[in-house]
């Protein structure tokens, strides 16, 4: 697997130990680390262009998604996770072609996709409130990351659609290692029936 200025990626962890086979086997760009030291604003304007250029490789095939490298602050708890996630895709839907409005509805909904420059990707949240029996524990990755997944990493592989079969291997696989995968989450957890760390 390659990736890109990152080779150093503090997401890796995640990447190498996940049970998600569409994640393992897609090709990544990610930004570079986190500063702590530096406004969140200075790591969405160097990334930008970045997140433009993993498009361009996705529409060649030699890109799968991108993964945006953010202070582990924006994700210490899920009150933090879930503003630090609307914040951000704000940001970067008003600097999309065209630009778009979201909402912290649109986050919760597992439905929904991140719109940017024209393309859908699939978005999800990962920081460090969650815990290791969580579906989206990070494996003690420092950082607070927003993963983009561009769909035709699952439309290459499934024209039709992700079997159920395989869904339900990737379901079994999450619940083997006592995180079990929910499908009701979205970009971000919705606050009700969620305690942060599990």
């Amino acid at each position: 697997m390659s990736t890109g200025p990152a080779a150093r990626s503090r997401f890796q962890p995640v990447i190498d130990h996940t049970h998600c086979p569409y994640a393992r086997a897609s090709t990544w760009i990610s930004a570079e680390p986190a500063d702590d030291a530096l406004p969140v604003e200075h790591h969405l304007e160097r990334a930008l262009p970045l997140l433009r250029q993993t498009l361009r490789h996705v529409a060649e095939g030699r890109a799968d998604g991108f993964v945006l490298d953010l202070p582990d602050r924006l994700g210490a708890d899920l009150v933090a996770l879930r503003a630090s996630s609307l914040g951000v895709l704000r940001w970067l839907a008003g600097r999309s072609t065209p630009p778009s409005r979201i909402g912290m509805d649109d986050l919760e909904d597992p439905a929904w996709w991140f719109p940017f420059d024209g393309e859908r990707l699939f978005t999800v949240a990962f920081g460090s409130c969650f815990g290791p029996h969580h579906t989206r524990f990070s494996f003690h990755a420092e950082g607070f990351f927003l993963v983009f997944q561009h769909e035709s990493a699952f439309s290459r592989r499934h024209p039709d659609g992700i079997p159920m079969a395989v869904r339900d291997r990737v379901r079994q696989a999450f619940e083997q290692a006592g995180r079990p995968y929910r499908y009701d989450m979205g970009v971000v957890p919705a606050l009700r029936g969620e305690g942060g760390r599990r």
